[in-house]
This record gives C-alpha cells, sequence and structure tokens, in this order.
C-alpha cells in the first residue's frame, strides 16, 4: 500500500486533472462515454466553474512523495428538485502504475464521505463498464449493489460495451 494525499481538488489541480483525464479517455476507452474530441472535462474553464460549484466535486489520490495525480473520481447531487437526494459518480480512473495500491478506493472512500455530509442524500449512483472487473470488485466491495445492465451502452471501435449501473444507500 502507497500513502496517499487524498482530497478534493481546486483550481491549482486542473491542469494535472486534464492531463491524468486524456489519459484515461485514451487508456481506458471503453470505460467513458466521453471521447478526446468531445469531452468537456478537458476544457479548463469549463472544468474550472464545474469544481467550482457547490456539491460537484473531484476527490483525487496523489503519491505524498511526488505530488503526482495518480486517482480521481468526480461526483456530483443531481441538480432537478426530484432527484436532489441522489448523487452520481463519474470518470473514476487509476494510473496503471498505481493500480492495485488502494488509490481507486480511497478517492470513492472521500467520495462517499463527503456525499453523506451533503443534507438529504440518501443514494450514490455510478455505472460501470462490464470489461472493469476490478472497479466492479472495488464498488461491491464499498457496498454498491447492481440493480440493472444496459448492454450496448456505447460502441468503441465498432465493438458493443455494455454499462453495469450500481447504487449505494446511504
Amino acid at each position: 500500500m502507497t500513502a496517499f494525499d487524498v482530497r478534493l481538488l481546486g483550481d491549482a489541480n486542473v491542469d494535472a486533472y486534464i492531463a491524468l483525464r486524456r489519459e484515461m479517455l485514451a487508456d481506458t476507452p471503453w470505460s467513458f462515454l466521453a471521447t478526446p474530441e468531445d469531452d468537456v472535462a478537458c476544457d479548463p474553464v469549463g472544468l474550472r466553474a464545474r469544481i467550482a460549484q457547490d456539491q460537484n466535486d473531484i476527490a483525487g489520490a496523489f503519491d505524498a512523495t511526488t505530488g503526482a495525480l495518480l486517482a480521481v473520481a468526480g461526483f456530483g447531487r443531481m441538480q432537478r428538485q426530484k432527484v436532489r437526494h441522489r448523487v452520481g459518480v463519474w470518470g473514476v480512473y487509476t494510473t496503471p502504475a498505481a493500480r492495485g495500491r488502494g488509490a481507486a478506493r480511497a478517492v470513492m472512500t472521500l467520495a462517499i464521505t463527503t456525499a453523506r455530509g451533503w443534507d438529504g442524500v440518501r443514494w450514490i449512483g455510478l455505472s460501470v463498464s462490464d470489461e472493469a472487473p476490478a472497479a466492479l470488485g472495488l464498488y461491491e466491495s464499498l457496498g454498491f449493489e447492481l440493480w440493472g445492465t444496459e448492454p450496448v451502452a456505447m460502441v468503441v471501435q465498432g465493438r458493443d460495451h455494455a454499462e453495469l449501473h450500481m447504487a449505494l444507500e446511504l
């Protein structure tokens, strides 16, 4: 297990996040709906505005020695009145060199803990690719339960990929 500095990203972390975001879209394209050409999270102005919003955050795990951003998990409260009791998780990723060392668990734990502190939040939801069994196992170990499968959620390079939908009751 490696020591991590786990915290919510701020304005100073935008460039590091965008670099990691570009890596994730190239490394595991079947795990993310965005492509490098249409990804709004790679726009520095838009990203700064997003993380400046209340109850819309990105948790990051930084290497305690080098300060490098190793893992991230975006999460935010649903905005419409009827669904404000829900938080959605998006963009969970760990750089390959840091996998298996607890970084994804650390950012997901911070996301869950933070969301629990938001008044009225009762559920956290996420989707995970059927191509990501390690991520599925992590989410299950954190208490998320599978509630449905979207068989052809996306097509990447001519190949169909399913998304598994999961939820955690707080």
